[in-house]
């Protein structure tokens, strides 16, 4: 669904080009994407930061298992290290669907630096990103997360995800199972992406347009989070 990353060096004349579309030399995306190019917006509408000094193996979950109680990560990005530019650390990209969370992660971050449970004592510096990113469905529902229920046999990790690797490239937060029916015939999945953007969405659809005949239901957590009984029976 995405674009897949080069695999090769850039040129001078690529990094130039970045560097004035507001991108980091380092960056892996897809910058004709609209979704990825700076916001038309003024900084104080910005909901996107950076973060530098992350550990150097830092995986998705541990980015995200700090980040709890702030509001709804829109995206995320990590940027592992790169020693031969001499960044021996990793960096990240995180997104809020709105400026209020940005601003409550800012604010408890911005002096202490962030660190993730994994890593107290490696504080990483917490800055605005200079590739803005505007609100999106502000006081709404939609989320990084998926509940996703039906049958069994297709509602499980193994088959879910073997499914989902050949439609979009994603990163996964963790699972979490949320019951079963009486007759064990359906279950209900928890599945936390790294992203909203191009992974939660993007899997969502699919989902549904896939399997919807078969009895499975695919929302946002945020949205069915009070109706998790109804969501398993179907």
């Amino acid at each position: 669904m995405n674009r897949r990353s080069p695999d090769h060096p850039r040129t001078q004349e690529e990094v130039h080009a970045l560097l004035l579309r507001g991108f980091s030399p380092n960056y892996r995306g897809d910058p004709e994407l609209a979704r990825n190019q700076s916001a038309t917006i003024p900084p104080e509408a910005n909901c996107s930061l950076f973060i530098v000094g992350l550990a150097p193996d830092l995986t998705t979950h541990e980015l995200l298992s700090g980040i709890r109680n702030i509001g709804r990560v829109y995206a995320t990005h990590i940027n592992p290290p790169d020693p031969g530019r001499g960044h021996t650390q990793s960096a990240a990209k995180l997104i809020f669907f709105e400026r209020a969370s940005a601003e409550r992660f800012f604010a408890q971050y911005c002096l202490t630096g962030y660190a993730t449970p994994r890593n107290p004592d490696l504080r990483a510096r917490v800055t605005w990103n200079r590739v803005r990113s505007a609100e999106a469905d502000t006081g709404g529902t939609r989320s990084r997360v998926l509940l996703v229920s039906g049958p069994r046999k297709i509602v499980n990790e193994t088959f879910l995800f073997s499914y989902l690797d050949g439609k979009l490239v994603y990163q996964v937060d963790e699972v979490l199972h949320r019951g079963q029916s009486d007759d064990g015939g359906r279950v209900l999945l928890e599945i936390r992406f790294g992203s909203f953007r191009c992974q939660a969405e993007a899997a969502r659809m699919a989902l549904m347009r896939e399997f919807r005949d078969a009895g499975v239901m695919c929302d946002y957590g945020e949205s069915v989070s009070l109706v998790l009984n109804a969501a398993i029976m179907g």
